[in-house]
């Protein structure tokens, strides 16, 4: 509450004015980890456990696809593109760490790696959408160019493509260059607070890592494919 009430001193002396944005996303945002809590609780102690923790991932899947779809206004069928960018790239990671016995079946596992692994194909997938449609606006008479040269809608999108892959994967390459240096990250912290040895946690961690970024260009090769699908007519013609 100190804290709080410092951001809303500054922003009231400052006149910058999110002290009331501040204050009601920080209820807003209470409310919620407080319910989530609940409902862990709940799922952690029920012997059918594994029926709401596939019902929790649905949720989680379907709403950080609503929310990437939002990026993809000039991209038809954004919803279906993002939800199944976001299910292929997590789908492969978590499926993997459960093969090979680095995720436990166990729901206090399985749920924070499920989140962290939804949580960022959502962001991988929104700036890929993002990506994909300045690109396209940028570079509509070149796009065009190329077809008229004979070239298919593949070979027409390549170069901006892999743009669009690229810039999408920025982020989570910059953080894996800094990790360790500029920050400890969440779940290294967590497990110091928890007492765990540094060694197990920083190992764990870098496994976050490698999940997350298998995770985004599994999601943002796959959502640049769908996109382009659904930019071009079948007879490889760019829509307006």
């Amino acid at each position: 509450m100190v804290l709080v009430l410092i951001l809303v001193l500054i922003s009231y002396l400052k006149k910058i004015g999110i002290g009331k944005e501040f204050v009601l996303a920080l209820i807003r945002g209470f409310i919620q980890i407080m319910l989530l809590a609940l409902v862990l609780e709940y799922i952690f102690a029920a012997p059918d456990w594994y029926i709401y923790v596939l019902l929790l991932l649905f949720v989680m899947a379907v709403m950080a696809a609503h929310t990437s779809s939002r990026r993809a206004k000039h991209i038809r069928n954004g919803f279906n593109i993002s939800l199944q960018s976001i299910l292929a790239g997590t789908s492969v990671s978590l499926i993997t760490l459960a093969i090979t016995g680095m995720m436990p079946m166990r729901p206090e596992f399985i749920i924070p790696l499920s989140g962290m692994a939804f949580g960022n194909s959502m962001k991988i997938c929104s700036l890929t959408l993002d990506r994909v449609s300045a690109e396209i606006k940028a570079n509509r008479l070149k796009i065009e160019a190329a077809l008229a040269l004979g070239a298919n809608s593949s070979e027409a999108m390549a170069p901006y493509s892999i743009h669009s892959v690229r810039a999408a994967m920025i982020p989570t390459i910059d953080t894996m260059k800094t990790l360790g240096v500029i920050t400890i990250p969440g779940v290294m912290a967590g497990m110091l607070m928890g007492g765990v040895s540094p060694v197990l946690a920083a190992e764990y961690q870098v496994l976050i890592f490698i999940m997350m970024a298998t995770t985004g260009i599994i999601t943002t090769v796959y959502a640049v494919s769908l996109a382009r699908k659904s930019i071009f007519t079948p007879a490889h013609q760019l829509m307006e």
